[in-house]
Formats: C-alpha cells, structure tokens, sequence
C-alpha cells in the first residue's frame, strides 16, 4: 500500500485508511497509519502506528493511559494497546502477532 506515497513521510506505511477502534464497548470510527515488522531476536512481528485525532476516542478513554482496545480494519481485527496521545493528539497504537493489515506473503505481491 506504501507505494503511492514514495518520496513522502508515509512511503513506509503499510496501511492508511479507515479502522474501528472498540474500548469499553463502543464503537469509534477512526483513520490510522499503520507499519510493521518482524523482530529478527524473536521472531515475532510487531506493528504500531498513530490514530488521527479523534475527539469521540479521546472521550471514551479519559485519562487512561495504555488501554487494551481492539481495531479492525478492511482486512481483519486484533487486539493492540493504545498508548498517550502526542502533542497533536494522535493516540499511538501498538501491537505483535498478526497485524490488522494485509502483509505480503508471496515474492510476486512485492515486486
């Protein structure tokens, strides 16, 4: 998905676009940048990224810091952690195993 943004900031982005973020049961439509890789130490692959700001989110977590949310996407659902908003309050999210995003697994997908 990165290669429309080459020469950008987002060029290493494995997915941009829309996901829902579910904490304490509702519902909250967001858009998010997300990446991944997988930890050559031990093996296991980790994905991160930032949520834009949302004030719907921002209100369901209050003051809670490294909250246990699931997010879905086009492509699947995980659960991850959402850690403090930066200074432009986008909310870091962060997870390991199976990201929810389409990682390509054949030469031919990458080529």
């Amino acid at each position: 998905m990165s290669s429309g943004f080459a020469g950008s900031p987002h060029a290493g982005s494995d997915y941009i676009g829309p996901a829902t973020i579910v904490v304490h049961d509702p519902e909250t439509p967001v858009l998010v940048e997300l990446r991944g890789y997988r930890e050559p130490i031990d093996g296991i692959f980790r994905w991160f990224g930032r949520i834009r700001p949302s004030a719907e989110l921002s209100s369901a977590l209050g003051d809670e810091a490294r909250t246990k949310v699931a997010i879905r996407t086009e492509h699947s659902a995980r659960e991850g952690f959402l850690g403090d908003p930066d200074p432009w309050r986008r909310f870091q999210i962060m997870g390991k195993s199976t990201p929810p995003f389409h990682v390509p697994t054949e030469l031919s997908e990458v080529e």
